[in-house]
């Protein structure tokens, strides 16, 4: 009768020990929330910024690499300086 392969992998105390620790604080950041996340998940846009009106529309521009995002609205102009990412968006203009 034959036996398969073994296959042994030897780790020092140290290496272990760094590996551990490692495994510890990616599981930290994944399970403990914190300032990691950009900002609490909203039911309506209208929450945080209202620009736009039932009756009218809104426009949206961006830079040619994306990086710059920009919504006007009857309301006021908002700006996004990292792609338009949750929580990068500013209200420049608040028009009434």
């Amino acid at each position: 009768m034959e036996k398969g392969t073994i296959i042994e992998i030897r780790i020092g105390r140290g290496a272990f020990i760094a590996m551990m620790l490692s495994l510890g604080l990616v599981l930290a950041f994944l399970i403990l929330p914190g300032d990691l996340q950009a900002q609490k998940s909203q039911d309506s846009y209208r929450e945080k910024f209202n620009i736009a009106e039932e009756s009218s529309g809104v426009g949206i521009a961006s830079s040619s690499d994306g990086k710059h995002v920009y919504v006007v609205g009857p309301g006021g102009i908002l700006v996004s300086e990292d792609f338009g990412k949750t929580g990068t968006w500013v209200q420049t203009v608040r028009l009434k």
